[in-house]
């Protein structure tokens, strides 16, 4: 099979061929819409650029980092951080570079593990220790955060979801199927299940259902199925859970003493692929975590491309409800 050329890539989208060189580069000032067509065309053609040559002559590694928190068991348990790893993974490659994945251990240097693999830019999972806050300062290449809610620092960038409108979106979606003792259940610890339970009161605020009723318990499916007899005592129609590892527990437990979603209607948050494998079907809100991937190697080729930091900033993204809780 003929090897496509660069030139062939510029004529099939409509471009000189110095613009799908600074495409492929990460060079010069494209609109999205011209990058985004030069990234088809070559994934149309399974065109690859040759690594070897760009990286002798742009003196780079073409190599962009990843640390997740070492709390997290992410490839077993975590399914959302799966998807995103996937979506950074595929955005990476459509520009020839390569994702280098770690674990935020606490005896780790990220200023050092990141010189070390001479990497272009840092993709960091949730919040990080005061003690990693001037590594992250003496750092000269593009940094996202996801999902960090505790630092706060100048030329980062920062993705996170709307935790409070998911929080009310998944009470209101509860309140509009009939539920009026609605419960929620989440983890004290974790900065994203407090903002998700804020939303929850202003949804009880908001529709006037009175007085409130909450659990918190460990971030788990053991913590939610032990959960699942107390649930079944208190009069509850609805559960507004923080996450579906809860939600699942609660589920399990529950289902031995009354029906769902009949008895019961149950919104977990992460929507993973676990949901769709229960009897019933789990509802959940979708956090979009392939988006907040895209999003991340977006940033991170903006601020390449255009040789700045950005100003901090933090984007929101829409939060929806995935599945059915109305009883067949």
């Amino acid at each position: 099979m003929k090897k496509i050329t660069i030139k062939e890539i510029a004529k099939l989208s409509g471009v000189s061929v110095s613009t799908v060189s600074n495409v492929i580069n990460g060079k010069g000032k494209c609109s999205l819409e011209t990058r985004e067509k030069v990234f088809n065309v070559m994934k149309e053609t399974n065109y690859k650029p040759n690594q070897a040559a760009r990286t002798l002559a742009s003196k780079k590694s073409n190599l962009i980092g990843i640390l997740f928190p070492i709390e997290d068991e992410i490839f077993r348990k975590n399914n959302s951080y799966r998807k995103m790893l996937n979506s950074i993974t595929e955005e990476l490659s459509l520009k020839s570079y390569d994702l280098v994945v770690g674990k935020n251990k606490p005896e780790l240097d990220i200023y050092e593990w990141s010189v070390k693999r001479d990497l272009e830019g840092l993709i960091i999972i949730g919040d990080i220790p005061q003690r990693d806050e001037n590594s992250i300062k003496k750092m000269k290449t593009p940094i996202v955060f996801i999902d960090n809610y505790e630092n706060n620092f100048l030329g980062v960038n920062y993705i996170n979801s709307d935790d409070t409108i998911g929080g009310f979106e998944a009470t209101a979606t509860l309140i509009e199927n009939g539920c009026k003792k609605i419960a929620f259940i989440g983890d004290k610890d974790l900065e994203s299940h407090r903002r998700r339970y804020l939303g929850y009161q202003d949804a009880i605020i908001e529709y006037s259902l009175g007085e409130s009723k909450s659990y918190f318990y460990e971030n788990s499916y053991d913590g939610g199925s032990k959960l699942g007899s107390t649930i079944a005592s208190d009069e509850i129609d609805g559960l507004c859970v923080s996450s579906d590892r809860i939600a699942l527990g609660v589920m399990a437990e529950l289902l031995k003493y009354k029906k769902i979603p009949k008895d019961v209607k149950i919104i977990g948050f992460d929507n993973s692929d676990s949901c769709d494998y229960t009897t019933p079907s789990l509802s959940s809100i979708d956090l979009n975590y392939q988006y907040k991937g895209r999003l991340a190697v977006k940033n991170i080729f903006d601020e390449i491309a255009d040789k700045k930091f950005l100003k901090n900033q933090s984007i929101n993204l829409k939060i929806e409800v995935r599945g059915s809780i109305k009883s067949n």
